[in-house]
C-alpha cells in the first residue's frame, strides 16, 4: 500500500469461521487499513504545526480540508481525554506495526507520550478553571466557552460526558496524582449519575428521560484503571461503580425476554422508551464486557452478587447485540442507522455514522468471547464480517490518509457532510481504539 493510500483495496470477507478473524492476513489488514495510517496522519499533522500541545485533528473528516485557523483558539475538553486515552492505547501496539517505518515509530513513541501528558494537564486545568467541571468547549486558556467563544458559567450540579472522558484522560497518563485525580472525577461524577443530575452540553435542549449514555461510558474506565493502578482500594471503588450502572442499564434499559434494548427510560415512572440508537446499545456491549472481564479477574471484589451479574451479563449481551443489529441494520446500503424506533421499526434517523461499526466489531468478537451457544457465536461473527465488510469499503478516505468520512445517509448510501457532535476528526478513539482492543481479544481466543 503506497504513502499517499491511492491504491487502497478492501478486505471484504464472505466466512465467518474464527480462524479467519484470528489470522495473522486479518490482523495485518487491520493495521494497515486503520491502525498505521491513523498514526501516520497525527504525526504529520503534528509535524506542520509542531507548536500545537495536542492531538491535532482539526480537519473536516469528510473532505480531509483543514479547518479555518480560527479553530485552534477553541478545544474540546473531551476530546482531550479522548485523545489521551486512544493514544494510551497504541502505544503498546508501535513496535508491532510492520509498515510504519523506524523513523516513525521512533517519532510516534516519542510523541505520544508527551501529548499525553500535555493533554493531561490541560484536563487537570480545565478541572481547575471550572469548578471541577471538564467543560464540551474552552478557549486556549481551558475556560468555558459557549459557540460564539463567550465565557460562559459551568452548572456544577450537573455532570456529563466531557468530565467521565476526562477523568478517564487523566488515568491514561498513568502517574500516581492523575490516576487518583481521574478517578476521583469519575467517582464524583457517577454519584451526579445516580442522582440523574446528567446534562449535554453542545445541545440546548436536554433529555427529558434518563439515558444510558453516561453508565455505559463508565464501563471503560474499569479495565482502563486495572491497567494503571494495582492499589486495591482503587480498583475496589471503580468495579464497584462499574458493576452497580452495569446492573441498572440492564435492568431498567434491556428486556430480557425480547432482548430489546432502551436507549431511554421515563424520568418518573422508568418505563422504558422505543428510541433505540444501535450504535450506543453495540457500544455498551463492548465497553460492558470489557469490564465483565475485569470484574472477574479482580477476584478480590468477587462476591457471589458480583458472580450472578456477571453470568447475567455474559448470557444477555449477546443477544442485546444481535437484536440492535437487526433493529438497525440499512440492508440496502448496509451500516446502522443512527436511531430507530423498537415498536414500529421505523428509522427515527437514517444518518449511518462512521464510529457504530468498529464499535459493534469489538463488541461482536467480546460477545463471541462469551456466547454460550454456537448458534450466537456464528451470528456474532456473521456481525463482524457485515460491520467490517460495510466499514473499510465505503467509509475509508483514500484522499486523507483512510481516515474515515463522519456520516453516510441511510437513504442514498453517500456521504453527507453532517457533523454528528464536532467538526473535526476524532482523535482515534471510535475506531483504532474499539479495533485495538479487537484484535487483542482474537489474540487471546
Amino acid at each position: 500500500m503506497s504513502d499517499d493510500y491511492s491504491n487502497y483495496q478492501p478486505l471484504l470477507l464472505d466466512d465467518v469461521s474464527i480462524d479467519r478473524f484470528k489470522s495473522d492476513e486479518y490482523r495485518d489488514f487491520i493495521c494497515a487499513a486503520a491502525i498505521t495510517p491513523g498514526i501516520r496522519l497525527l504525526l504529520r499533522r503534528h509535524s506542520a504545526k509542531p507548536d500545537w500541545p495536542y492531538v491535532d485533528t482539526k480537519f473536516n473528516p469528510n473532505s480531509g480540508r483543514d479547518l479555518p485557523e480560527t479553530s485552534y483558539q477553541v478545544v474540546f475538553a473531551w476530546f482531550l481525554g479522548r485523545g489521551a486515552e486512544a493514544l494510551d492505547g497504541h502505544l503498546g501496539w508501535i513496535d508491532r506495526l510492520e509498515d510504519l517505518s523506524a523513523d516513525e515509530k521512533h517519532q510516534a513513541a516519542e510523541l505520544f507520550p508527551r501529548l499525553i501528558a500535555n493533554m493531561s494537564s490541560a484536563i487537570a486545568q480545565a478541572a481547575d478553571k471550572n469548578n471541577g467541571r471538564c467543560p464540551f468547549r474552552v478557549n486556549l486558556d481551558l475556560e468555558a466557552i459557549d459557540e460564539q467563544g463567550r465565557r460562559i458559567d459551568v452548572d456544577t450540579t450537573t455532570t456529563g460526558a466531557g468530565d467521565i472522558f476526562c477523568g478517564k484522560g487523566l488515568i491514561a497518563d498513568g502517574s500516581p496524582d492523575r490516576v487518583r485525580r481521574g478517578l476521583d472525577m469519575l467517582l464524583h461524577s457517577a454519584a451526579l449519575i445516580s442522582q440523574n443530575r446528567v446534562a449535554t452540553e453542545q445541545f440546548k435542549d436536554q433529555p427529558k428521560d434518563i439515558g444510558q449514555g453516561s453508565k455505559m461510558l463508565m464501563q471503560a474506565a474499569a479495565p482502563l484503571l486495572c491497567r494503571k493502578t494495582d492499589d486495591p482500594r482503587s480498583r475496589a471503588q471503580m468495579l464497584e461503580v462499574v458493576a452497580d450502572f452495569m446492573a441498572t442499564v440492564l435492568d431498567l434499559h434491556y428486556h430480557a425476554d425480547t432482548a430489546v434494548f432502551s436507549e431511554y427510560i421515563d424520568a418518573r415512572t422508568h418505563q422504558r422508551k422505543t428510541y433505540l440508537d444501535p450504535g450506543h446499545a453495540n457500544e455498551f456491549v463492548g465497553l460492558g464486557l470489557g469490564a465483565v472481564e475485569s470484574l472477574k479477574t479482580n477476584t478480590a471484589t468477587l462476591t457471589d452478587q458480583r458472580k450472578s451479574l456477571i453470568e447475567t451479563a455474559c448470557r444477555e449481551m449477546p443477544r442485546l447485540l444481535i437484536k440492535s443489529c437487526q433493529l438497525g441494520w440499512n440492508t440496502t446500503h448496509r451500516g446502522l442507522h443512527k436511531a430507530v424506533d423498537t415498536r414500529s421499526g421505523n428509522v427515527l434517523n437514517d444518518d449511518m455514522p462512521w464510529w457504530n461499526l468498529p464499535e459493534t466489531m469489538r463488541a461482536a468478537v467480546r460477545a463471541y468471547q462469551v456466547a454460550g451457544d454456537e448458534q450466537t457465536r456464528h451470528q456474532c461473527l456473521a456481525l463482524l464480517r457485515d460491520c467490517h465488510n460495510a466499514y473499510f469499503e465505503k467509509y475509508l478516505n483514500r484522499d486523507n490518509m483512510l481516515f474515515p468520512v463522519q456520516t453516510i445517509s441511510g437513504a442514498t448510501g453517500k456521504v453527507v457532510d453532517k457533523v454528528p457532535a464536532v467538526p473535526e476528526g476524532d482523535p482515534l478513539y471510535h475506531t483504532n481504539l474499539a479495533l485495538l482492543e479487537m484484535l487483542d481479544v482474537l489474540e487471546r481466543l
